[in-house]
């Protein structure tokens, strides 16, 4: 294979999230109770925080933990280190150099330029010695020693320099062969360095190894050929005084963790479920292993958990809930940052505890929840949808975007909901809010294959954001708001949209709601509500608007003994009435009735009807349900014979006044476009073909678009055919073609339409 390519400056560390709030001290976390989802077997008790533990700076980067700090990069300014003590949180700043690293099992530092490497003990704040070197031959650090690769190319041989009165010792590595190359400290403990190499070439087979070199003599004591295949960036490595562990990558096998024991030489092989770059470390008689990066990762993996595996039977153990970084600490112990579900995101010391089972605790926090958290939400407490085009933003800040996430908004008055998926932000290093835009929708009546349009009220939203990569559990939060939006003509669920009322055969009325698809530019017609029995008393329903005060759109009935009876609207579709009111008697003169318009200009709809000799009589609403109309007043002499249905269609033309349509006998459509005193202009005529239709309704603004339209349908077979004419607003073509109605309709036959 080509030999691996080799990069000597390597970063020991990864950004610490943004802090979010003060944190008390580091908790001790029980070996697989880190999730907060329960205790996996054989975990130990958890210990009690301590209130002096350090709190990271937000956004620091954690560049390694030594024995009794650690070092850390700040946020805001890339030339800024700090040493953190742990005992008491002490904060020293460190010399700036382009490059810092820490000194693997020690707190000692290695600060570099392009010329010269100083090793500082930053528990003292003392320099241990100077050395003028080029960094392109650093080889890594354990405690006060400094390996030196002897040229630019990464060949041996291997150098160690250490401290002593005099200035920096140098002593040769003893025990590498004379082609080692690319020679690197790749772990340290306990007074050993494990350091990697490969000997080979372009001609040779590469070959990979590994070797532990004394620090006392500079002797490699032991040395191992391991496979080479694989990239050096998932390479992994952990050293104890009992123990070597490394990764291996073999085609068509995958990624497997390999621990040695060092006084039996045994070896022992735990495949893992996928390749990849692993954090491995080595805590008493057991080996830890964790694919960095999880949190943000969009799928589930058993490796993201940080996983203590026992070396001498079967268990293993959760320790973290993912990690970012690693690092070698003094001895048996080893630090993470990383976070669990209990303690959140901070810097973790890993040890065996008191029975050998390695244990997590927290020693700095960085204040950020591993959890999914809800930072924040931008949702209006109050949303008038007419004036708002139909739409409510939304948006919710959310600690991390990797989610699966809905959305359920619910009408608390009628119980009608929707629930949306939300599709997530790309994450990046800046989070972005998750946007979402109600388009005013809800199911109609609970069922998930029809919509309607949202009715004023209260509302409620929740939402519900579960994890891909599993780590937490999933994030609902909930709040409320306000709709507000005006009752349409024909509105009788105070949604916006006209609604139909249809009487069948028995005498059972029935609501039918009415709803248009922006999205889809389409008219949708849900199947029937049940408003109630009995309705065959009437010869007669037509629909007023509100002529007398209430929430919503109102009716008038006439029985076959010609009393009129007054319906006041309710706004809910479920019960869209009150108990009726007698009006008067004396209607059975009336041939033809029809309300919505207001034909007066005072803002109130008013009701027209013809009479057998052809005249045409306007009623003008008060606003009271007692008395709803004033005394009839003639506005056309005669000639009103001709029609066999009128309409009053609301604003056509674009005035401030009310309009009538008007069916000749010959199927002809004519136009009265209202003058605002009662009266009308000459007529216009609209075109012909309109008999096809059984009935017309001035339905008022089906779509949305601010005017008024017209429903027309033909009930003579028992599946009606509906059709919308949306209005133009222009009067000399009030109405676009008619698009046809999608509507799914129980077999039943209707004989009057309102």
């Amino acid at each position: 294979m080509a030999r691996p390519r080799y990069t000597a400056h390597r970063r020991l560390g990864a950004v610490v999230a943004v802090v979010l709030m003060a944190t008390a001290g580091p908790a001790v976390l029980t070996a697989g109770a880190a999730t907060g989802s329960g205790s996996l077997p054989g975990a130990a008790p958890a210990a009690p925080a301590d209130a002096t533990a350090p709190v990271l700076k937000p956004g620091d980067k954690v560049l390694g933990m030594g024995r009794t700090g650690f070092l850390s990069q700040d946020a805001d300014d890339f030339a800024l280190r700090r040493w953190t003590r742990l005992a008491d949180g002490a904060v020293t700043a460190v010399p700036y150099k382009p490059r810092t690293y820490l000194s693997r099992d020690s707190d000692i530092a290695v600060l570099q330029n392009r010329a010269t490497t100083t090793l500082r003990d930053l528990a003292t704040g003392t320099d241990l010695f100077s050395l003028p070197l080029d960094w392109d031959r650093y080889a890594g650090a354990v405690g006060s020693h400094l390996f030196v690769r002897a040229d630019l190319s990464g060949h041996g041989p291997l150098d160690v320099y250490s401290p002593s009165t005099d200035g920096p010792v140098r002593r040769t590595v003893t025990g590498l062969p004379a082609d080692a190359s690319d020679l690197f400290v790749v772990a340290g403990a306990d007074g050993e360095a494990l350091v990697r190499y490969f000997t080979g070439d372009g001609t040779t087979a590469v070959a990979h190894h590994l070797a532990i070199v004394d620090l006392d003599s500079a002797t490699v004591t032991f040395s191992r050929r391991v496979p080479a295949e694989g990239s050096m960036e998932e390479f992994a490595y952990a050293l104890s005084s009992g123990h070597v562990a490394w990764t291996e990558y073999e085609s068509g096998a995958g990624t497997s963790v390999v621990v040695l024991d060092r006084s039996t030489h045994k070896v022992q092989r735990f495949p893992m479920p996928t390749s990849g770059r692993l954090l491995l470390g080595l805590a008493g008689d057991w080996v830890t292993y964790s694919r960095p990066g999880g949190l943000l990762a969009e799928e589930a993996s058993t490796l993201i958990p940080l996983t203590a595996r026992s070396l001498t039977s079967t268990p293993t153990r959760k320790l973290l809930d993912h990690t970012v970084s690693g690092f070698d600490t003094a001895g048996d112990t080893l630090g993470f940052v990383g976070g669990t579900v209990t303690g959140g995101e901070g810097l973790y010391r890993v040890a065996p505890g008191t029975d050998g089972v390695p244990v997590a605790t927290r020693l700095a926090a960085t204040g950020e929840p591993t959890q999914v958290t809800l930072l924040g939400q931008a949702v209006p407490t109050t949303v008038d949808l007419d004036l708002a085009g139909g739409k409510l933003p939304m948006s919710w800040e959310l600690s991390r975007t990797n989610v699966t996430m809905w959305v359920t908004l619910r009408n608390t008055r009628t119980g009608e909901s929707i629930t949306e998926y939300v599709a997530q932000p790309e994450q990046g290093e800046d989070p972005q809010p998750t946007r979402f835009d109600w388009s005013g929708t809800l199911n109609w009546q609970g069922s998930p294959n029809f919509w309607t349009s949202a009715s004023a009220g209260p509302y409620t939203w929740e939402i519900s954001a579960s994890p891909l990569n599993r780590v937490g559990p999933a994030l609902k939060a909930s709040g409320s708001f306000t709709v507000i939006r005006k009752t349409g003509a024909h509105d009788y669920d105070s949604d916006g949209s006209p609604d139909i009322l249809a009487r069948d055969e028995s005498g059972n009325l029935w609501l039918q709601d009415v709803h248009y698809r922006e999205e889809w530019r389409e008219t949708y017609q849900n199947p029937d509500s049940l408003v109630g029995g009995g309705w065959q008393a009437y010869d007669r329903i037509e629909a007023t608007g509100n002529i007398a005060g209430a929430a919503a759109p109102e009716v008038v009935a006439r029985d076959r003994s010609g009393v009129l009876w007054l319906y006041q609207g309710t706004g809910n579709g479920k019960a869209p009435f009150t108990t009726r009111t007698r009006i008067g008697g004396g209607w059975q003169a009336y041939t033809l009735l029809t309300g919505g318009s207001d034909l007066t200009g005072d803002g109130r709809p008013d009701l027209v009807a013809t009479d057998g000799s052809g005249r045409l009589w306007l009623y003008r609403s008060t606003g009271s349900a007692t008395e709803p109309f004033a005394a009839r007043r003639l506005i056309g002499s005669g000639g009103w014979q001709t029609y066999d249905r009128i309409a009053a269609t609301g604003n056509l033309a674009g005035a401030a006044h009310g309009d009538l349509v008007a069916r000749d006998r010959d199927g002809v459509l004519w136009l009265y476009l209202g003058k605002g005193d009662g009266t009308f202009a000459a007529r216009t005529r609209m075109g012909g073909g309109w008999q096809r239709y059984d009935d017309l309704i001035g339905s008022g603004d089906a779509d949305r678009d601010g005017r008024p339209d017209l429903y027309a349908a033909d009930v003579n077979d028992a599946i009606p055919a509906p059709f919308l004419y949306r209005g133009t607003g222009a009067w000399q073509r009030p109405f676009r073609p008619g698009e046809g109605v999608n509507l799914i309709q129980d077999s039943r036959w209707f004989n009057l339409f309102a």
